[in-house]
């Protein structure tokens, strides 16, 4: 197939994460055999609000209908050269006009949208999921969200790329426990309580340092762009606008009681971080490579149910979960009922509910070689066996009916 791929957030790399799906979908579709024709315009300006779900200031609603025109004009120009078979995309509410997909429809394209933050992050692409021809998440719990949208879902995991999540000769592993990922959520809790149980922790990732961000934050100055005004994390401002969202979210009562919440959760982040600070050991130059020199390799896979704090927190299969075991990393994680799915727990990898199961498990692999290098082997081998970004976009193009 040719297929148009309109995934790439930003052109920069550096700007949110603007090669990571292409870098995940692009060596999967040559493999088997499709040519990528990619967009030349430039997303960036508005990945920069897709954390709006609606509600876009006049100047958003400019930017994205420019976006949305030069990708129909390039789609018709690469179609008139030669058929494109499929249009595939990771757009945001943000990113495209919904009405874009008709037009895509007219010239006989299908189209599917991939999102991969449907628990917590769905009406940031409600919109978009209900104009596309289909609605690829990766969630399973997902689905009715997408049938109450009006959108088609199609429920296909994500996976990972066995050239570049593969096992690396190290030589003798580290003996510790190790995370790679922000700190977010309430992974400082599950550290925190590794680290009180005296497990040795290493913690790779943005934000496990930092003791003077909040600092840096206060003298931080709002920006104004496309019509709104945007106040850095951590600023009074910040906090001023998370109070009124709150209360017109939830009520006035509902929503102080939110608001406290947050502020005590808030509160006991930042007193964790000087616990947390000297286990820190900043970006992961090759996650493969520190996946391979650590003797457990861990996730925390909490996320807030509305991508807030002060939300419950659910359980969510990530990337890790795949990339990990590929690197034959002995694998400890958050017990889901869609991982179970995917690997048969206790034998390929590991699961844990409790604070004190995630310690005592951590140990026990920590210290017991054999048992740990059995999950490896058994892990590296269901991961590279039936978890492959090629495999996922066999099973993705055979439910939507495209080939």
């Amino acid at each position: 197939m040719r297929i148009f791929c309109a995934v790439r957030h930003s052109k920069d790399p550096s700007q949110f994460y603007g090669a990571l799906w292409s870098a995940n979908f692009y060596p999967a579709l040559h493999q088997l055999g499709h040519e990528i024709v990619e967009p030349d315009v430039d997303f960036l300006p508005a990945s920069r609000f897709m954390h709006i779900a609606h509600d876009f200031t006049r100047e958003e609603l400019a930017a994205r209908a420019e976006i949305t025109q030069r990708i129909i004009d390039e789609v018709r120009v690469a179609h008139s050269e030669r058929h494109i078979d499929l249009f595939l995309s990771y757009f945001y509410n943000s990113h495209f006009d919904p009405s874009g997909f008709d037009e895509l429809r007219r010239l006989g394209i299908p189209t599917i949208n991939f999102f991969c933050n449907s628990i917590y992050q769905f009406e940031l692409v409600r919109d978009i999921a209900a104009a596309a021809d289909f609605s690829w998440h990766a969630e399973k719990n997902a689905r009715e969200r997408y049938l109450d949208a009006g959108a088609k879902p199609v429920w296909v995991q994500m996976g990972a790329d066995p050239e570049v999540y593969r096992p690396v000769e190290t030589g003798r592993r580290e003996q510790l426990a190790c995370f790679v990922g922000q700190h977010y959520a309430d992974r400082d809790r599950w550290a925190a309580a590794l680290i009180r149980a005296q497990v040795p922790l290493a913690l790779y990732g943005p934000g496990w340092d930092a003791l003077n961000h909040s600092a840096a934050a206060k003298e931080s100055q709002p920006e104004a762009y496309l019509g709104r005004m945007t106040h850095p994390a951590g600023t009074t401002g910040a906090y001023v606008e998370a109070v009124i969202q709150n209360w017109r979210d939830s009520g006035f009562i509902a929503g102080t009681l939110r608001t406290w919440r947050q502020m005590s959760y808030r509160h006991e982040s930042r007193r964790l971080l000087r616990l947390l600070a000297p286990h820190a050991r900043g970006l992961a130059p090759r996650v493969s490579d520190v996946f391979s020199h650590s003797e457990v390799v861990l996730n925390f896979s909490n996320v807030w149910e509305d991508g807030r704090p002060g939300s419950r927190l659910i359980p969510h299969v990530r990337l890790r979960d795949f990339e990990a075991p590929m690197c034959k990393s002995c694998y400890l994680t958050g017990c889901t009922d869609e991982i179970g799915e995917f690997y048969e727990i206790g034998k390929e990898i590991e699961t844990y509910r409790t604070e004190e199961e995630l310690i005592d498990k951590s140990r026990f692999y920590l210290t017991h070689p054999d048992a740990a290098e059995k999950f490896r082997e058994a892990g590296y081998k269901r991961a590279t066996l039936n978890h492959t970004w090629k495999q996922r976009f066999e099973e993705l193009f055979r439910k939507v009916g495209v080939n």
